[in-house]
């Protein structure tokens, strides 16, 4: 009993699909599938105060004229001709940046849109030529605002994309000297790694808010790394005599403090900044003589170099009383 019930189930279910097959083949006979090439379509264009409420003006270069490939019902397609098709550019919706306008196509008739259709204009886009619009490219400087504690230090910092292009009305792209990027840095601990807001400024580094003025991002990335720091003495020693009828005098140094960064566990061990006697070197000097120190060349691991790296050390000798 079960096999019979399964057999009728399973012809039912042929028997349905070799109904749909003969129903697409039917259909396919009386009214077949075919494609179509309009040409000579014209390209109309719309909103064209986007253009020039900003003051551009605008000529097309290239694709006023496209043609259509068109697929679907042959019975709804063969009689359209280039009237029916719609092509059209809406210029609210063309980026600042580019030259290029995307060109949308539909296709009408009797007044209505058909639906089951395929439509591909050959041309994608439209070429424009629009006057008195400039483009200019900016690097983006980092305005911190705040401050970190007395013994911190900002190290690392760093913007991504490092470079922002602006676009707009040429007498207004050239007062932009520039693009900020503000961070707040008020009770920050660690490290900065935020996206920040970017503004145009002008040569006194002011904002300059201006819709015209626009900008191929709104943030960036800004990173970096706030670190312990702290002043030390710089301690020294010489090594070697001047030469037998000099004596030396005494050592001078450009700087007698460094500002050093690195963990806040290392930095407590460091009291002073130690120059070794091989830097000041003087066996044999029979007059004063100066000696250019790096101090990142003698820092501990672990530490770095906040202040002036290079520190001057003038070693003055005096000649012996007879």
């Amino acid at each position: 009993m079960s096999k019979k019930i399964f057999n009728n189930i399973f012809l039912k279910i042929i028997s349905a699909i070799l109904a749909i097959i003969a129903w697409l083949v039917l259909v396919n006979i009386s009214d077949p599938t075919t494609n179509i090439t309009i040409s000579g379509v014209s390209v109309n264009f719309e909103n064209e105060s986007a253009l020039t409420e900003k003051g551009y003006s605008y000529e097309v270069v290239d694709g006023s004229k496209i043609s259509v490939d068109i697929s679907g019902p042959k019975s709804m397609i063969t009689s359209l001709r280039a009237a029916d098709v719609s092509a059209v550019v809406d210029l609210a919706l063309m980026s600042d940046f580019s030259d290029y306008a995307d060109i949308y196509v539909t296709v009408k008739k009797d007044g209505d849109e058909l639906k089951d259709i395929n439509v591909t204009p050959k041309t994608s886009s439209v070429k424009l030529n629009i006057s008195n619009r400039s483009q200019a490219d900016h690097k983006v400087d980092v305005r911190l605002k705040g401050s970190v504690g007395s013994e911190e230090r900002i190290t690392d910092l760093s913007v991504s994309p490092g470079t922002v292009r602006i676009a707009g009305p040429a007498e207004k792209v050239k007062n932009i000297s520039g693009i900020i990027a503000e961070v707040d840095i008020q009770d920050k601990k660690d490290e900065i790694s935020e996206d920040v807001n970017i503004q145009p400024v002008d040569a006194d580094g002011n904002v300059v808010n201006d819709d015209q003025i626009v900008l191929s991002r709104s943030t960036v990335r800004v990173t970096g790394k706030i670190i312990s720091a702290k002043s030390v003495p710089i301690v020294y020693s010489t090594q070697g005599t001047p030469h037998k009828d000099y004596e030396l005098k005494g050592v001078e140094l450009s700087s007698d403090s460094v500002t050093i960064s690195g963990s806040e566990g290392t930095l407590e061990k460091i009291k002073k900044f130690e120059i070794p006697s091989s830097a000041l070197d003087i066996e044999g000097i029979s007059a004063d003589k100066i000696y250019r120190i790096w101090l990142s060349d003698y820092a501990p691991e672990g530490v770095n170099v906040e202040s002036e790296n290079a520190v001057q050390a003038t070693v003055k000798v005096t000649k012996k009383s007879q």
